[in-house]
């Protein structure tokens, strides 16, 4: 909360939807600003190709590797050695090289690529977002991810989540109208119809995919010690003769038995009941498509919006056909395997690779480590882990508890309010997006799990021959409809009424971790002193309390926060601490706080609101409602009060 302002009066905004694959940002709206940065040293042709073949026992030092390229017709033609080589000549000599060396080959590039459903995933790696318990309409929107299954000739696979949604369906009810056209076209596949027809399944198979199970004992047994050869006929079998892991159908159901810890179990295929976040689904496994293969195969033919191949990043990567037709392929390969990390402009959200850029050092070395390591992923791929969905996940469940009573009781959780698209797993609640779960690429490079939560403004109008109309700009700060933007390489203050801000409206719930959080601070603040730094986390609402010991910044604290709105927001940058408020209050909002750290202007990290008693008024918490400052509860604010002195670091990004 600020405690002076303008006297301006606030216009109505133009909403903007923009749909990208934005799991990244451009690295310099995410690092620390520290101090100048130091002239980036290019590379040579010559000096690639050496690097390249002694590095992976091509050539060795005493070869020529220039005169080794040529004879493998790696080069690019008409390359001069001594010229600096570009990101798109490198990616011509590397994808060649690749191509020309057996152990790159074998490294690399899979013998063999196979296209699964999510569904395919879970069931061979118990990994993933779709499990046996979650509701059709829930699973159903899971389909519009593709798992891309890579064998290599180790017989080691891999297996790749990318987004890839269906051209004509996209939402829950689509889908579900979707089936149910099927089913009325061809009422003969309503049926259970498992993929795997295997005499013997594996009791980790048969619990992955039987949402029910059971010891025998709670089933009825007879009183000659025979169970139910059937749990729906009343058919009986001895016990000794029963045949365990085989699949039995009967009446359009699937059972079997299976012995575990001794003891004689029975799993089913047959309706259900599940909940999900408090509301109880029925599940009808006929027509959903983890127990339908006929479904499953159907929505799986559908065309979806990319390729499923490397020609997907056509369509992703901006300047892709700007590039010189030989050098494509090569770009597309390399961005497949992870190799290549596109950039995305700030201004108009679109992804570039910059064909012509010359390649630093320090650029080839991240290439060449990632090679080395290939645990690369391609930078549109999810990383998704079974607790990345939760229905107890203990953040978006603290800021359900927080808010007013009366909010509280307007919350209806309908199926329509989660969804998932190009930035993960979602609910909606308050108009906001709540990512349950997100695109995480992990290639190795700590900068890509760092997401500045930067408000957008789109010009209505010129503004004084300085800034054009329809010019998409940064804002940075608010005061009573006057906006501090960036545009360009300049500040100037804007009112509002030639803005419409663009409001983007999420929350990523995942906090980094400690590990996270020390090794990139550890590795952008080496020169600085102060004993605290505190990093706001404006895309997680997350403050990481850091403190220096044994000359290193330490995570001592995790705390949420809430944040300012789109048309209010909260300044970013890099700040030292100027003052301590104990206790305030506004008149002109109706609202005070307790515990202010002042880090710039009216900007602080205080309680959340209370009124002139200091009483707690709103207690809301992992929110975007502020005025621009950071709330944090009453204990965290009293603790940051008390431990943290005046003059320490704050980050907020």
């Amino acid at each position: 909360m600020k405690k002076k302002s303008l006297n301006f009066s606030k216009n109505t905004y133009l909403k903007l939807i923009v749909l990208m694959l934005c799991c990244l940002f451009a690295i310099s709206n995410s690092t620390i600003s520290t101090g100048a940065v130091s002239k980036e040293k290019y590379v040579t042709a010559d000096k690639f190709v050496q690097k390249l073949f002694v590095t992976f026992k091509i050539s060795n030092h005493s070869q020529d590797s220039w005169t080794k390229a040529k004879l493998l017709k790696v080069l690019p033609a008409n390359l001069n050695k001594k010229s600096l080589v570009t990101i798109a000549q490198a990616s011509y000599i590397l994808w060649h090289t690749i191509q020309n060396s057996e152990s790159l080959k074998q490294k690399l590039l899979p013998v063999q690529t196979n296209i699964l459903s999510c569904w395919d995933y879970y069931k061979q790696t118990g990994k993933g977002v779709i499990t046996k318990n979650i509701p059709t309409e829930i699973a159903l929107l899971y389909y519009n991810f593709v798992v891309i299954e890579q064998i290599y000739e180790n017989h080691h696979k891999k297996y790749i989540v990318v987004w890839n949604p269906y051209t004509k369906v996209r939402s829950q009810d689509e889908y579900i109208k979707l089936v149910r056209n099927f089913i009325n076209k061809n009422p003969q596949k309503y049926n259970v119809v498992l993929r795997e027809n295997a005499n013997t399944l594996s009791i980790d198979y048969i619990k992955k995919v039987f949402p029910i199970i059971g010891e025998l004992s709670i089933y009825p047994t007879t009183v000659n010690n025979n169970v139910y050869q059937s749990v729906y006929q009343n058919t009986y079998q001895n016990i000794e003769n029963i045949v365990l892991n085989t699949l039995y159908t009967v009446n359009d159901q699937a059972y079997c038995y299976f012995s575990e810890d001794k003891i004689l179990k029975v799993a089913k295929i047959q309706n259900f009941k599940t909940s999900f976040l408090g509301k109880e689904y029925n599940v009808n496994v006929k027509s959903d498509p983890r127990w339908n293969k006929y479904i499953e195969d159907y929505i799986m033919s559908l065309k979806r919006d990319f390729p499923v191949n490397h020609e997907r990043f056509k369509y992703i990567v901006a300047d892709i056909y700007l590039t010189p037709v030989d050098f494509q392929e090569s770009i597309l390969r390399l961005l497949d395997l992870g190799l290549l990390i596109p950039e995305i402009n700030p201004y108009d959200q679109r992804f570039y690779i910059y064909p012509n850029k010359k390649l630093s050092s320090t650029e080839v070395n991240e290439i060449i480590n990632r090679i080395s390591k290939n645990e690369n992923l391609s930078f549109d791929e999810f990383k998704v882990e079974n607790t990345f969905f939760r229905i107890d996940n203990l953040r978006f469940l603290k800021m359900l508890k927080s808010l007013p009573l009366k909010t509280q009781s307007k919350l209806k959780f309908t199926s329509n309010l989660f969804g998932i698209d190009e930035f993960g797993i979602y609910i909606i609640v308050e108009e906001t997006k709540y990512y349950l779960a997100e695109t995480l690429p992990k290639d190795g490079n700590m900068f890509y799990y760092i997401k500045p939560y930067i408000t957008y403004a789109k010009t209505k109008l010129p503004y004084k021959e300085l800034i054009p109309k329809d010019q998409i700009i940064e804002v940075l700060s608010e005061v009573d409809g006057i906006y501090l933007v960036k545009y360009r390489n300049s500040k100037l203050w804007v009112p509002s009424r030639y803005l419409a801000i663009l409001p983007q409206r999420k929350v990523f719930l995942t906090p980094l971790t400690k590990e996270e959080v020390e090794k990139f601070v550890n590795s952008r603040v080496k020169s600085e002193k102060l004993n605290y730094f505190i990093w706001v986390d404006l895309s997680r609402l997350s403050i990481y309390l850091m403190k220096k010991e044994n000359n290193e910044y330490v995570l001592i604290k995790t705390i949420d926060c809430s944040a300012g709105t789109e048309y209010t927001p909260t300044l970013r940058g890099y700040f030292k601490s100027k003052a301590k408020v104990y206790k305030f209050y506004n008149a002109r909002y109706r609202a005070g706080a307790m515990y202010g750290l002042v880090y710039s202007g009216n900007y602080m990290i205080h309680s959340v609101t209370t009124n002139q008693e200091g009483k707690i008024i709103d207690n809301s918490i992992i929110r975007r409602i502020s005025h621009g400052c950071i709330r944090i509860s009453m204990n965290d604010a009293k603790y940051i009060y008390n431990n943290v002195p005046v003059g320490s670091v704050v980050w907020v990004n």
